[in-house]
């Protein structure tokens, strides 16, 4: 019996252990990540709420705002997306001068960025705003989609 537990054991221990990624395999999933994030970034620019929230996991999401507080559910970074998006008339300018994807596996990734964005309101002030953040990215159904945003704002 006391055979058949150690069998079991490392069984289990095995199929826990992660698959081992080739170079390959990791550039090709981050450039699967890249694509889906390059998706979101356009609809971004274009405030297409639609392509935007169709890439964001809306059972799992959480995440950490610029000021602090946190988006506990799917619908409360809708809400702040819709009300942000309705506020703007255009998107003059939004750039990622520095990306980083690391892949954890192959149905996660973690992608920090740096950014610029100058918008003009619906009022007709522009704002220029620079920061980071970091998103967590899960491969669901053969699709990645945001898990997780923390944002930050640069003074």
């Amino acid at each position: 019996m006391f055979k058949h537990f150690i069998i079991s054991l490392s069984i289990f221990l095995i199929s826990c252990q992660p698959i081992n990624l080739t170079a390959q395999d990791v550039t090709n999933l981050e450039k699967e990540v890249l694509l889906s994030f390059q998706k979101l970034v356009s609809a971004s620019k274009d405030r297409d709420l639609e392509i935007y929230f169709s890439l964001i996991d809306q059972q799992k999401f959480t995440g950490l705002k610029a000021d602090g507080s946190n988006w506990n559910s799917f619908d409360d970074l809708k809400s702040d997306v819709t009300s942000g998006f309705s506020l703007i008339d255009s998107v003059k300018e939004l750039k990622f001068p520095n990306i980083k994807v690391t892949i954890i596996d192959s149905n996660t990734a973690i992608l920090v960025n740096e950014y610029l964005q100058v918008v003009e309101l619906k009022d007709g002030i522009q704002l220029s705003m620079k920061g980071g953040g970091t998103q967590v990215w899960s491969k669901s159904s053969g699709n990645w989609l945001l898990v997780s945003i923390s944002a930050s704002l640069s003074p």
